[in-house]
Parts: structure tokens; C-alpha cells; sequence
């Protein structure tokens, strides 16, 4: 329900509206469910699009830069291309999350407010890695697995 990469905590909400129990405990009705999962997946498929597009741009500058000859006006321009392209992936992301934050009521935000508080002073063990960090039993995403466990090294003789 955190920070997650890219999407700030719009992300957790969206995992959280999947979760029925949650959902419940929480307030959230169907129609707002429904809108943060159509929010998210537009969300998503347009930060692949900008990542993708920043990837590029990014390219091009190296490029630019390997030449044998470096063209200082191209240079410059490809530059002013990649702070473009990162803004609008710095912007997206904020937008996403003020439109996440914007589809509960005060009343449920205050909810979910301390269920994190909670969960991060009861459920979190150690830290994010600890017991009831990532990957912890109970806490992985609907049809997850565990990591197997390493095999035991052959017994030598």
C-alpha cells in the first residue's frame, strides 16, 4: 500500500480496491473501485508509453554525443527533449496520485491513513524486509508464490 515504482501510492490503492476485506473495511463502493481500476490502467499503459518515449530520447542524445563530429545545436536540443520527456513522466505520476487521492472521501482517506499506521507499527516486523515486509506470509499479491527454497549443495564423500 507504499511507495511502489512509478505510481506512488495510487499503486497500493489500486491493489487495495481488489481486496474485498479491504475495500469493506475501508468504505470504498463499487463505482469508486471501478473508476481507480480504469484510472490505474490508463495510468499504467500511459507511463510505459512516456518511459518508452524517455528511453528513446534518451538514445538519441548518446548518439548525438558518440559522433565523431558532436553537433552542439543537436546537442542542445536533444537535452531540452529529455527534461521535456521526464517532466511528463514526473508530472504523470503526480497527476495519478493526486487523481488517486482525489477518489476517496476525507473519511476514507483518514482510514486508510491508519490502517497503514497500524499496519507499519504491528505488521511490518523489522522493516520492510523484515517478517512482515515484502514477500511476508499473508501480504503477497492474489496468486503470488513464494520463492523456492534453495537446494541443499550435493554431500560430498
Amino acid at each position: 500500500m507504499g511507495m511502489r515504482r512509478g505510481g506512488g501510492h495510487g499503486m497500493g490503492l489500486a491493489f487495495l480496491v481488489n481486496n474485498p476485506e479491504l475495500r469493506k473495511k475501508i468504505g470504498i463502493t463499487d463505482e469508486q473501485a471501478a473508476k481507480i481500476r480504469q484510472q490505474t490502467l490508463d495510468f499504467r499503459k500511459a507511463e510505459i508509453r512516456s518511459r518508452a518515449d524517455l528511453q528513446v530520447k534518451r538514445l538519441e542524445l548518446r548518439s548525438l554525443l558518440a559522433a565523431e563530429t558532436p553537433d552542439r545545436a543537436a546537442i542542445d536540443k536533444a537535452l531540452e527533449e529529455v527534461g521535456a520527456a521526464q517532466m511528463k513522466v514526473a508530472k504523470n505520476g503526480i497527476d495519478f496520485r493526486l487523481a488517486m487521492r482525489g477518489a476517496l472521501t476525507a473519511e476514507q482517506r483518514e482510514k486508510l491513513k491508519a490502517m497503514r499506521h497500524e499496519f507499519e507499527h504491528h505488521g511490518a516486523g523489522a522493516g520492510p524486509h523484515g517478517p512482515g515486509g515484502p514477500g511476508a506470509r499473508g501480504m503477497r499479491r492474489p496468486g503470488a508464490q513464494a520463492a523456492p527454497k534453495p537446494a541443499a549443495p550435493p554431500a560430498q564423500q
